[in-house]
């Protein structure tokens, strides 16, 4: 799992594994949101399996999947409710980590325009760049 922490609240990382949980559990994380669907690849693992084992961790585990990189609204909705709530501790992951960052750049648009959004990506590493139409129409401002 390459972990991105992205504030105390919210990191994300590409596919995680079983081990993982346990892991995210360990260091706070309460909620584990999926943003990726069940058979992208003939080896993933399924969501029911991090599901079960984030149950046996106390952990709530949440699946939003969006299939490609453009997030429908209600999919975005959806992830800034638990983003929302002050009192979760949130891992989202997908195959890349691209959906998810996604997700959370989207979350921000609804307060700060695009530019804000990049710079922020950019210091924590994350490349948007092909989010880019998706981000500017959500913003506040461009």
């Amino acid at each position: 799992m390459k972990k991105i922490q992205v504030n105390a609240r919210l990191s994300i990382s590409d596919q995680i594994t079983l081990e993982d949980v346990s892991l995210l559990a360990a260091c706070g994380t309460s909620v584990i949101i999926c943003n990726r669907p069940d058979g992208e690849e003939v080896d993933q693992i399924t969501c029911a399996q991090i599901e079960a084992e984030a149950i046996l961790q106390g952990l709530e585990f949440v699946h939003i999947p969006v299939p490609g990189r453009d997030v429908p609204e209600s999919a975005s909705k959806s992830f800034n409710q638990w983003l929302d709530n002050e009192d979760a501790t949130i891992h989202a992951y997908c195959r890349t980590g691209m959906r998810s960052s996604i997700f959370w750049a989207l979350s921000l648009a609804r307060k700060h325009t695009a530019s804000d959004i990049f710079t922020k990506a950019n210091k924590l590493g994350i490349n948007l760049t092909p989010a880019t139409e998706q981000i500017n129409r959500a913003s506040v401002k461009n």
